[in-house]
């Protein structure tokens, strides 16, 4: 497979111009996957000064990645900069199919239950690309994945079924609700096997989700991996004041915060 290298292209340029983080150091391709049978666009956005001879990097893949890319990037550089720590790619995993496919793991009347397909995308065919393409470490505590709402239950989907391929996970206002809470029931299924691993899971939401159908499905699994996982590093966060899209970008801050500080 050949070598992707930070020479970057015009396009890619012009399209970031907008962007705080440096162009240049942001990759754009496509996946044409056969698992899922959908073409997903990538972007990787690479450390300033990225080494591909004499370092490997951790990587974030981050799931809608059309909204939360940028973001994303932008404060991974800052809070790696703020720590003086070594700063990761993150993989921007754009959409092929409806995200309400892709994401959700059983199919019901909001979603269509493709989550198996779209993790198997992931572990076969993207990370391959991914970690034969660029400097990065391959073993699984060097890989996190991001998600909010149906990407945040893709999130926990990951964890209980496909545990092997993340050791880290951001999960922001996940959808614990969907399918009669079958997320809970995954957990429970898979809690034997996975409990023996290392995990590193931030779980927030906002205040005002109480509202509606988020907050007691959510405080449910949070207190099965508080009960239950003994090698976790584990952070609970109700952002005040904030509902479900509010609460979002906090969210998302606190978890790559707890994240570099805890890796």
């Amino acid at each position: 497979m050949k070598k992707l290298i930070p020479i970057f292209f015009a396009l890619v340029i012009a399209s970031c111009q907008q962007e705080e983080f440096s162009a240049d150091l942001t990759v754009a391709f496509s996946i044409e996957s056969a698992i899922s049978d959908a073409t997903y666009p990538i972007k990787v956005a690479l450390p300033e000064n990225y080494d591909s001879e004499g370092q490997k990097y951790a990587t974030i893949y981050v799931l809608d990645g059309e909204d939360n890319f940028d973001f994303v990037a932008e404060n991974c550089k800052k809070i790696s900069h703020d720590l003086s720590t070594s700063n990761v790619l993150v993989v921007s995993i754009g959409y092929g199919n409806d995200r309400a496919d892709d994401y959700t793991p059983s199919k019901a009347m909001e979603g269509g239950g493709g989550a198996e397909k779209f993790m198997q995308f992931i572990e076969h065919e993207l990370i391959p690309k991914i970690e034969s393409d660029f400097a990065v470490d391959t073993v699984r505590e060097c890989r996190v994945i991001l998600g909010h709402s149906f990407g945040g239950l893709l999130g926990a989907y990951a964890f209980t079924n496909h545990n092997n391929v993340f050791g880290n996970y951001i999960m922001l206002s996940p959808s614990i609700w969907y399918d009669n809470e079958i997320m809970l029931k995954l957990e429970q299924e898979n809690r034997i096997a996975n409990s023996k691993n290392h995990q590193l899971v931030y779980l927030g939401i906002g205040q005002l989700e109480n509202e509606g159908r988020m907050l007691a499905p959510f405080e449910a699994f949070y207190q099965r991996l508080l009960n239950n996982y003994p090698d976790i590093a584990l952070s609970h966060h109700l952002e005040p004041q904030l509902g479900h899209m509010g609460s979002r970008n906090p969210n998302t801050l606190k978890g790559l915060n707890f994240y570099f500080q805890n890796r």
